[in-house]
């Protein structure tokens, strides 16, 4: 997602539009979601956020699927796949007669192109996927994809697939890449993007050539994405029925939605998560030179209240989190990190780590400045002003250093802005989030050297990080990457340059009277929306009309194809659905 992981409870400054301008229209069946981010591009070799990716799970159908209920591998594009040269060779078969959305044949060769170029155009959105692989075509509906090393994440292909037919001639290098708007309208998914107004709306109408409708007619025309500037604004839309769904919503909103008969709320859960970074100076623009050493910011890290910020900006919604989370399984990727090192709220102790290490307000202006007496302590800390935590946890940031002699200044950035001072470095701290993937390596790929001046938003690297990296890039032992993973967290953690504040939920809510058939990923715990491969869309139905999915989120219409491709994936399946479910969006 990268995805790219991606960015949680933004919310956008875009001019919100008349929730009526998007009344359904006579026949037309119209889901009308409400949302708080905008988008900065549909481009996906180039954007990042999440309401980036949620349009691209619609628009662009991915060669394996995940499960709904565990974000097992099933077929997607593919109906079927076959493992062979010991593991590094995957043969995938695609389903009979696909289409691209505007009726040009979906084939290996799109497959192969799509495989093949993101790796040697380097796209960011793909690269730790296909860096390893080379995609071969067999025949217009096999394609052989080879790994030069083993791979734990096959035979998922978590990549968005566009058409080669309107992108080859685009896409002659990396920079004309991610220059393309990308609103040539053609997907694979159920729903093509149809309009696009930065700071309002994206429109998608069903897609006719959609491998998952099976030959029926899509019960939904139109989906209807809309931004909202006042989420109070978007939460009386749903109220009145003028929006059939809504996510990132105030958790202060929660109580008054579950009140209403008519409205499900959702805290979702897949892994997302908000944290305060510190530079760590690995890039040309340098932090505080107080913020280069490790005490200074363990410091840092005693004198934040994390449980504060839980119970009064979520309303106890959020869960504790003590060092990043890399997937979309919480349990199985965030390693325990013990009470003597954890970095519970504790002032006093973080006063006197700053005092032994030599770090005194020498002139009494309340102000530490560093050991040899110059240079105040003066930190700068971004607000982003795309999301609506961003505001209240600079003021709460603020305070914490005061109180154990540390000033702020606070600067304010959009999200674009702000990725670009992270990139040059020109910043002490700042408060994000993430939504990660399944599979926690491009998570964990962001704070290697590779991704300076592009993911890695703490500026940090870690020799032995960097080795942990690359072995469990191919670990093919689940429960040996595991370890891995949890060793690589807490060297993390240690650094004290990624203060995890909390797993945050996606806060969503829909109308039970308009819309049937709403489905969790991953099962019980997930958000309807939003989610890493976003089944609801497909499965949708108006209430009343007769049809619904089946509660793990398989589609009714495709049960019998979908059952014949897994027997045949066999236990390759089997294994990578194991791993998956000890595995965040």
């Amino acid at each position: 997602m990268r995805r790219m992981a991606v960015i949680l409870m933004l919310a956008t400054f875009g001019a919100a539009i008349a929730p009526a301008a998007f009344a359904q229209e006579d026949a037309e069946v119209v889901l009308r979601i409400g949302l708080t981010q905008d988008w900065e591009t549909l481009n996906p070799t180039a954007g990042f956020a999440v309401s980036e990716y949620e349009i691209w799970n619609v628009h662009y159908a991915t060669l394996t699927d995940k499960a709904a209920a565990d974000f097992a591998p099933i077929p997607g594009l593919a109906e079927s796949w076959e493992v062979s040269n010991g593991g590094l060779t995957y043969t995938y078969k695609l389903r009979e007669g696909l289409k691209w959305s505007d009726g040009e044949p979906l084939t290996a060769e799109d497959v192969a192109w799509n495989v093949n170029t993101g790796r040697d155009q380097e796209w960011d959105n793909m690269l730790s996927t296909v860096i390893n692989l080379d995609a071969k075509v067999i025949d217009d509906r096999t394609v052989e994809i080879t790994s030069s090393v083993p791979d734990p994440k096959l035979p998922n292909m978590d990549v968005y697939l566009v058409p080669k037919h309107i992108w080859e001639p685009i896409a002659t290098d990396y920079d004309a890449t991610v220059e393309y708007e990308a609103l040539d309208g053609v997907g694979s998914g159920p729903f093509v993007i149809s309009e696009f107004t930065k700071g309002q709306s994206v429109v998608m109408v069903a897609n006719p050539n959609y491998w998952g409708w099976n030959g029926e007619n899509p019960p939904i025309d139109k989906v209807i994405f809309q931004t909202f500037a006042n989420p109070d604004a978007m939460v009386a839309a749903l109220q009145q029925g003028e929006l059939d769904a809504i996510h990132g919503f105030p958790a202060g909103s929660a109580a008054t939605l579950e009140d209403d008969p008519n409205i499900e709320v959702v805290a979702g859960r897949q892994g997302g998560f908000d944290e305060i970074a510190i530079n760590g100076g690995a890039v040309t623009g340098q932090p505080h030179p107080a913020l280069l050493d490790l005490e200074v910011r363990r410091a840092i890290s005693f004198a934040i209240d994390k449980a504060a910020v839980i119970e009064d900006l979520w309303f106890g919604l959020a869960g504790p989190l003590e060092t990043m989370s890399p997937g979309a399984d919480e349990a199985k990727w965030i390693p325990d990190i013990p009470v003597d090192k954890a970095f519970t709220y504790d002032p006093a102790r973080a006063n006197q780590i700053l005092d032994d290490a030599g770090y005194l307000d020498t002139d009494g202006d309340g102000i530490r400045e560093m050991p040899d007496g110059t240079n105040p302590i003066v930190l700068r800390h971004a607000v982003n002003t795309d999301g609506d935590l961003a505001g209240p946890i600079g003021e709460l940031f603020t305070g914490w250093m005061e109180a154990i002699g540390i000033g702020v200044e606070l600067a304010s950035y959009d999200q674009d802005a702000l990725f670009g001072v992270i990139v040059e470095g020109d910043y002490d701290t700042f408060f994000w989030g993430w939504v990660p993937f399944v599979d926690p390596d491009p998570m964990l790929s962001y704070f290697t050297e590779a991704e300076l001046e592009s993911y890695n938003d703490a500026n940090w690297t870690d020799p032995r990080f960097e080795e942990l990296y690359l072995e469990q890039k191919v670990e093919l032992d689940p429960q040996r990457r595991i370890d891995i993973v949890h060793e690589m967290l807490t060297i993390l953690h240690d650094a004290a340059v990624y203060i995890p504040m909390y797993l945050g939920p996606d806060l969503q809510a829909y109308r039970t009277d308009t819309f049937e058939g709403w489905v969790r990923q991953p099962a019980d715990i997930g958000p309807v929306m939003f989610s890493n491969s976003s089944p609801s869309y497909s499965l949708l139905r108006p209430v009343g009309s007769g049809s619904a999915a089946s509660s793990d989120g398989t589609n009714w219409l495709l049960i019998g194809g979908v059952v014949v491709a897994v027997a045949l994936a066999g236990a390759v399946v089997v294994t990578r659905r194991k791993s998956s479910a000890d595995d965040r969006e």
